[in-house]
């Protein structure tokens, strides 16, 4: 679509024309196109022709967090860093922009930056020879180690070391430019020195210093103590009966002490020391919050005669709590709809939603695990998910981060035993826990299933229609919707023992549990029914506190998780530049419409809206760029009942338009 207004400026920076001619423009464009995101790139050039450099960077800034994936952007951000001989940001953007313009075909952009970055590199060593030593000293100790660092997976945006044998255990992991975490082996076998990757084994990211010596705090009588060490090391413990000497051999791996308040630890090596813990719980919060993600549990097969006979464990532990039967996931897959839980931003407002390139909640937005980690509890997070990892900002605020590639270490009867193993260690003091358990996929993945499963399939039962290249594009397949059924059970057992533990070990008011799902399953789908209809967007929603109790039909969002939680908790949850509400059951002012969205490179991009009274199918037949942006074409739209009967109602079809075109604006192509 030729905007001829754009072109006109375009023009007039070529011919070199006046600035405030050019200013003039810009103003006309933006008051007619005011959600355009080339609006960004034009103050950028026009603050560069200007020679205001740090304002043109400021600009650059706005726009990333608006859309991470801009091309134009990044460029000009390397070239205004550039000027400001800061070689190295200019270096960032130049490997970011040649990232993006692979996925953009832009091979001859792609060879440009390979130069002009190695070229920045070239200009940084030269410019560090006339630097004086102090500089020196804190470019090459702090500066550059942590540039690296982050460089590993692409500044953020190509991060693969979650699923692949690359090594990861026993160094520092950088989740942005300024935090680190050392990541130590979780539980590796002794006999075992070679891998260290987040494939064979468990690893976990901890704050730590590296020191030989720690004296404890004495605010509190007993701590626990978390170390690694890099060789055979002797730590000598102060207790009352005089130092005693304990003997740390397994390497890379963080060992757990209970040591007295006041007390001193010295080592006979340098030693990585995280956190220590103080043991002690505060009687206003709760013992025990547990968030437990189940990938892919589609609530529209829990229904009132399925729920207890497919996870009979699972409803026998809720109906002492609040079951959402109406919870809407805000992103078709996983990626997209669990940053949405981590921070009540929609999909077109965090802007993870690409296959291949990985992004992060932006800063500003405070995320689930910072809410319990700033209201004094200790939080820690078990994931086998790789879409679920510490470079999405999944990690902020969390105390322990513990992962391992599901499928070789981390399925649902794994899990659940590290996950008791962890609420038990810390029992006595307050604990957030965030669990993933993702085995329902391997359904959809067409994987091999649990031999209880596979027993109990017919024969019929496991011919299934062949797999598209994702699960979220799988067509209606009866097969798997059985498969799906027995995997249900499956995991209910290991739910179960979870379940058991938890009621033998707390009393009712004494903790928090939360059950839900990031989206249902395509191949639940009938042939006729919506892309986005109630099999694929309503997820399974329930919490359990000791005090809510019963069914509710109303509705909800997924963005709505992270409310709830800290509605439950007593912490106060801001709503201001988010989508998250708190729901009317829970105390809140709830929402009328629950939106899911599926923007997907190389897709249409689709949405859809839900209230008690209707559903709203939007779809537009232009395919999204590897940016997020399209062009608005002939798009169709669908207004049904809750029972899917067609309706016709022009108020209800603009109001949800108009909620739609908002929220893709910035996305839009003009």
């Amino acid at each position: 679509m030729k905007n001829d207004k754009k072109e006109k400026i375009w023009d007039l920076f070529d011919q070199k024309e006046n600035a405030n001619d050019i200013q003039t423009m810009i103003l006309e464009y933006e008051n007619e196109f005011s959600d355009d995101m080339d609006i960004f790139l034009m103050k950028m050039c026009l603050f560069i022709y200007e020679n205001k450099i740090q304002a043109a960077i400021e600009i650059g800034k706005q726009a990333l967090r608006k859309n991470p994936y801009l091309l134009e952007i990044h460029l000009k951000l390397a070239e205004a860093y550039k000027d400001q001989s800061k070689y190295i940001e200019a270096y960032k953007h130049y490997c970011i922009s040649k990232l993006l313009a692979s996925f953009a075909g832009e091979e001859k952009i792609c060879r440009d930056c390979e130069l002009l970055a190695k070229g920045s590199l070239e200009q940084l060593e030269e410019l560090i020879t006339y630097l004086p030593d102090e500089q020196k000293i804190y470019l090459s100790q702090k500066m550059i180690p942590a540039f690296l660092g982050y460089e590993k997976n692409q500044f953020g945006y190509n991060e693969r070391r979650f699923r692949t044998f690359e090594h990861i255990g026993g160094d520092y992991y950088y989740e942005s430019e300024e935090v680190k975490k050392y990541v130590g082996m979780y539980h590796r076998p002794r006999h075992v020195i070679n891998e260290l990757d987040a494939v064979h084994w468990k690893i976990e990211f901890q704050e730590v210093v590296e020191a030989n010596y720690l004296k404890l705090p004495d605010t509190e009588k007993k701590w626990i103590v978390p170390v690694a060490v890099e060789k055979n090391t002797t730590h000598w413990f102060e207790t009352d009966n005089g130092k005693m000497p304990v003997i740390q051999r397994d390497i890379k791996s963080f060992y757990y002490y209970r040591v007295g308040g006041g007390r001193e630890i010295i080592s006979s090596d340098i030693c990585y020391w995280g956190n220590p813990i103080p043991i002690k719980s505060d009687k206003n919060k709760k013992r025990l919050v547990l968030s437990i993600f189940v990938d892919g549990l589609a609530q529209v097969l829990l229904t009132a005669d399925k729920f207890a006979y497919l996870m009979p464990n699972t409803a026998k532990f809720f109906k002492n709590g609040m079951v959402c039967k109406q919870a809407y996931s805000s992103g078709e897959w996983t990626y997209p709809s669990i940053a949405g839980v981590m921070s009540g931003l929609a999909t077109t407002q965090h802007m993870m939603f690409h296959n291949e390139i990985d992004w992060k909640l932006p800063n500003s937005v405070k995320t689930l695990m910072e809410y319990f980690h700033e209201s004094g509890y200790y939080t820690s997070a078990f994931s086998g998910d790789w879409r679920i990892i510490p470079s999405y900002g999944y990690a902020r605020g969390c105390d322990r981060f513990i992962y391992q590639l599901q499928h070789t270490g981390f399925s649902v009867e794994k899990m659940i035993g590290g996950v008791i193993n962890e609420i038990d260690a810390l029992k006595e003091i307050n604990q957030f826990v965030w669990v993933s358990l993702g085995d329902l996929h391997d359904v959809a993945d067409e994987m091999e299933l649990p031999t209880s499963v596979q027993t109990h399939l017919k024969i019929e039962d496991r011919v299934c229609e062949k797999g598209s290249e994702t699960s979220v594009k799988q067509k209606y397949d009866m097969a798997k919707k059985i498969q799906y059924e027995q995997m249900l059970q499956y995991m209910d057992r290991y739910l179960g023992m979870l379940f058991s533990y938890l009621e033998n070990t707390y009393e009712e008011n004494e903790l928090i549990v939360a059950l839900f799902s990031d989206h249902g399953q395509g191949f639940l789908i009938p042939e006729d029914g919506q892309f986005l209809g109630p099999e694929r967007t309503n997820i399974a929603f329930m919490f359990r506190n000791g005090q809510l109790k019963g069914e509710t039909e109303e509705v909800m969002s997924s963005l709505d998780y992270t409310a709830i939680l800290c509605k439950m908790a007593g912490i106060a949850y801001c709503e201001q530049g988010v989508e998250g509400r708190t729901p009317r059951i829970f105390g809140g002012s709830g929402r009328r419409w629950a939106l899911t969205e599926s923007l997907h490179p190389k897709d249409y991009y689709r949405a859809a809206l839900v209230s008690e009274n209707y559903r709203f199918y939007f779809c537009n037949p232009i395919p999204v760029g590897y940016d997020g942006r399209f062009e608005i074409g002939d798009y169709s739209i669908c207004l049904t009942d809750k029972e899917g009967r067609n309706v016709y109602a022009e108020d209800v079809e603009k109001e949800c338009l108009d909620i739609i075109m908002r929220q893709i604006a910035n996305l839009c192509i003009y």
